[in-house]
């Protein structure tokens, strides 16, 4: 029996034609929009947890109010081998007679290769900053296609009445480091006439401790130098995982927002859904009282029209989800061509793809519900007189 009511839902489905082919487009919309979306934000996040991966598992991030003097306190806490001091802000570089404003970074050249990983960077061509170069600089890869004219190896940057030249190119995952410059922390300081302060303290986690519990020691040991209070802190002590799961939570709630906004679609196709096969009821009213003529009961008219409406839905959610893996597919390629420091991992969940079909499926048996219900209520005769 459910194999020949099957059969018949899919002649009747094929034989309505662009009425049913309307229906689904109202589907499959929504479900490419959602999928698209979805694997997109999970392509984006698992390119974010790739690129904070790299960071390593040494690295404590110091913040807020902090001098040169919280060097040796931040040195001094337990489980910390180094530290190395930064300072960072937005100003007008200049080349070629283009000025863009730029992140420029000052960090202590002095122990540039820590500064280097925990900012974190990698380099792509040329070399690092020495402690002994004054008027050098190395650029991001971002920083290159951001002028007209692209900074190369030995070209000159000028950043206030001071000329710096290129001798190196990164890259990096970190959004601050897309459109950077760094050079000595005592060059920075010259050029904005600063005294001893920093935006970062760069500590380097001993092995045989975590990063979470040397964040922990540090911040107990800057509370107990500054004579402050728990909660009461100008400053913070971040590692990596912090900083993640921070842009995970941001992107989850900017993902189901989107996503939510995309479902709108999906609640339309489903009224769709419905107002077809009220439709269809009303065109094939006397089939239906010969149907009931011939023998078939409620349940078996209620299940054909539910077969129905759940074939359009499951073939909108088909044509959906092959559209929306396509848009996640181009857009990763477009992502790649434009070569922005954070890629856009194609992540085909399967989970994603058979929740999205189960959804479409059930969409169109709750659409088609309760038009299924009316239909198996016709009364015989009066179907058959219906014209």
């Amino acid at each position: 029996m459910i194999r020949g009511l099957a059969k018949l839902a899919f002649r009747n489905t094929v034989r309505r034609g662009r009425k049913s082919w309307i229906t689904v487009i109202g589907v499959f919309i929504g479900i490419a929009a959602v999928v698209s979306l979805v694997s997109l934000g999970q392509g984006l996040e698992a390119s974010v947890q790739n690129e904070f991966e790299e960071l390593g598992s040494n690295q404590v991030l110091v913040s807020g109010e902090i001098t040169d003097s919280d060097i040796s306190v931040v040195e001094s806490a337990r489980g910390v081998d180094e530290a190395v001091r930064i300072f960072q802000r937005t100003d007008a570089v200049t080349f070629r007679g283009e000025t863009k404003q730029l992140t420029v970074v000052g960090a202590d050249l002095s122990n540039f290769e820590t500064a280097f990983n925990g900012l974190p960077l990698r380099l792509e061509e040329g070399r690092k900053l020495r402690g002994v170069d004054r008027t050098s600089a190395m650029i991001g890869l971002q920083t290159q296609s951001f002028y007209e004219e692209r900074p190369e190896i030995r070209s000159q940057l000028k950043l206030g009445d001071r000329s710096f030249r290129v001798q190196g190119v990164y890259s990096s995952g970190s959004p601050q480091f897309q459109n950077s410059m760094i050079i000595s922390l005592q060059q920075a300081r010259e050029v904005w006439e600063l005294e001893d302060e920093l935006t970062q303290i760069v500590a380097v986690v001993d092995e045989g401790f975590s990063q979470e519990e040397v964040a922990d020691n540090i911040e107990e040991t800057m509370r107990r130098d500054r004579g402050l209070k728990e909660g009461d802190e100008n400053f913070s002590a971040t590692t990596p995982q912090d900083i993640l799961e921070a842009l995970t939570g941001i992107l989850g709630v900017v993902q189901g927002v989107v996503v939510g906004l995309a479902s709108i679609a999906l609640l339309v196709g489903g009224i769709g859904i419905m107002n077809t096969m009220y439709m269809s009821i009303n065109e094939r009213t006397q089939e239906i009282g010969v149907l009931k003529a011939i023998g078939a009961s409620r349940r078996q008219i209620r299940m054909l029209f539910l077969m129905e409406s759940g074939l359009i839905g499951l073939i909108g959610g088909v044509i959906g989800v092959i559209i929306g893996l396509a848009i996640t597919e181009l857009a990763s390629i477009i992502v790649a061509q434009s070569q922005t420091p954070v890629g856009l991992a194609t992540n085909y969940s399967p989970t994603l793809i058979v929740s999205a079909l189960l959804f479409s499926t059930v969409l169109g048996l709750v659409s088609g519900y309760l038009p299924s219900r009316s239909a198996s209520n016709l009364e015989p005769a009066e179907a058959l007189r219906y014209e």
